[in-house]
């Protein structure tokens, strides 16, 4: 196997880590989105819930103020009975007729406060449904991303090994500009000379010379326009 080959076998596993190490830094951030994904729904079902509950206060209070203006009604209708001329039970009378105006129009609003309730205590159902359904997927994908951290790892163990193994057969000074532009360019450091006259990584036109050289392979010849290692590929 010439150097040339090696380095490309070497470079596909660089590739790869370097994918791999993309991976798990991208992991946590879909963790995350993941995470916030839920919390909105969370967020969604206390925002519902808080409406309802507001509802539900406002109807008890409705009922209270009913039920403070029934008692004052009971205590007039008594002091009717009580009083010794027209003119008191007149007074009396209408203060009666003004609270129970006052208790119709409290009953309608409560009648709308309730057909207000059963659409927001429709709406907490189905986001606590929605909830509970979302709760189950992101359980899965929290699974499955920890399931992927846990294959990245291994693989990347192995095929850093792997990598390190074949590096020691590779020539010193090849391995060591190879390694200081495959950090560089993080791509591609070896790219193979295309229509037999450009650059594999940038595409500018190679001088003649330079393809020459490269096809003599008795050296390292670079790319003077983005510095990649160049091979001839027959």
């Amino acid at each position: 196997m010439t150097t040339i080959e090696k380095i490309l076998d070497l470079q596909e596993r660089d590739r790869r880590l370097r994918q791999l190490s993309q991976e798990l830094t991208d992991i946590p951030a879909r963790q995350k989105l993941v995470e916030t994904r839920l919390q909105q729904h969370r967020d969604s079902v206390k925002q519902a819930q808080d409406a309802l509950n507001h509802n539900l206060s406002a109807i008890k209070q409705v009922e209270l103020d009913v039920d403070a203006r029934q008692t004052r009604i009971r205590k007039f209708l008594d002091e009717q009975t009580k009083v010794k001329n027209n003119d008191q039970y007149r007074a009396l009378d209408q203060e009666i007729r003004s609270l129970r105006k006052q208790i119709r129009e409290i009953e309608e609003r409560e009648i709308k406060l309730m057909e207000e309730g059963e659409i927001l205590k429709a709406r907490v159902d189905e986001l606590k449904e929605s909830l509970s359904r979302e709760e189950k997927g992101v359980g899965t994908d929290v699974e499955a991303l920890g399931d992927r951290l846990s294959q990245i790892s291994s693989e990347r163990g192995a095929l850093q090994a792997e990598r390190d193994e074949m590096a020691k057969d590779i020539d010193e000074e090849w391995l060591s500009r190879y390694d200081r532009i495959f950090r560089n360019k993080g791509d591609f450091a070896l790219v193979p000379v295309e229509n037999a006259s450009s650059c594999g990584g940038c595409h500018m036109r190679l001088p003649p010379q330079s393809i020459q050289d490269v096809k003599r392979a008795t050296a390292m010849v670079s790319c003077s326009y983005c510095g990649r290692l160049l091979y001839w590929m027959d």
